[in-house]
């Protein structure tokens, strides 16, 4: 995957980026490899890519790349709840201003994780087709965290998300938080809120090979 080209997509739609030194802008890529190709989004599969990006002060690096979930997982998607809901949550595509504040997931001190603090959009999966099109679109609080998997067995999504944002790998997820610990702007007497992007994988593939403009 290449930081520059998802940076460009990033500016092409207007999204806030930081180039500033040490602070990281926050990527989920939905639907690709690690490097950047379709891999066909199939449901309750952790398919989609959490990305760490900076400028190291004379280019652009994706310095975390791993393997998430920005869907959930089959199991609320059918379940009761999430129809009692009108459909299970899955985030909107777009930028997040200021929405993630570091906290614990679900309370629990041994789970840290990014926790909403403002409204996202989401669409409401009523008819449990596993994709947006159609779909209701809400605005709101709904504890769309971006956390891990501690204690994780199986590779399917399963549980571990009704739309969270989620890291596959426990290490991993820990890692991602003590990265944005040391981000500058997280040193303040008040915490900070970190911004995230969630793409659509295929719309940036297309445009990874756009001609370039002269």
């Amino acid at each position: 995957m290449n930081a520059d080209k998802i940076i460009a997509y990033m500016i092409s739609k207007g999204y806030r980026v930081t180039s500033d030194p040490g602070c990281w802008n926050i990527v989920y890529v939905e639907g690709v490899n690690s490097d950047g190709t379709p891999n066909g989004d199939p449901l309750d599969q952790f398919n989609d890519r959490r990305l760490l990006i900076h400028h190291t002060g004379t280019a652009w690096e994706i310095y975390l790349n791993v393997r998430a979930t920005t869907e959930p997982g089959a199991k609320a998607t059918f379940s009761a709840g999430a129809a009692r809901r009108g459909g299970v949550a899955r985030i909107a595509f777009g930028q997040y201003l200021s929405t993630w504040k570091l906290g614990y997931h679900k309370g629990d001190p041994n789970h840290p994780a990014l926790m909403q603090i403002e409204p996202v959009l989401v669409h409401r999966d009523k008819n449990r087709d596993g994709i947006r099109t159609g779909d209701k679109i809400e605005s709101g609080l709904f504890g769309i965290n971006q956390h891990g998997t501690p204690g994780r067995k199986s590779t399917r999504v399963g549980s571990w998300s009704e739309g969270c944002l989620v890291g596959m790998g426990w290490e991993e997820h820990l890692l991602f938080i003590s990265l944005l610990k040391e981000d500058p702007r997280w040193q303040t007497p008040f915490g900070f809120a970190w911004d995230t992007t969630i793409i659509n994988g295929d719309e940036l593939f297309k445009f990874n090979f756009q001609p370039t403009q002269q």
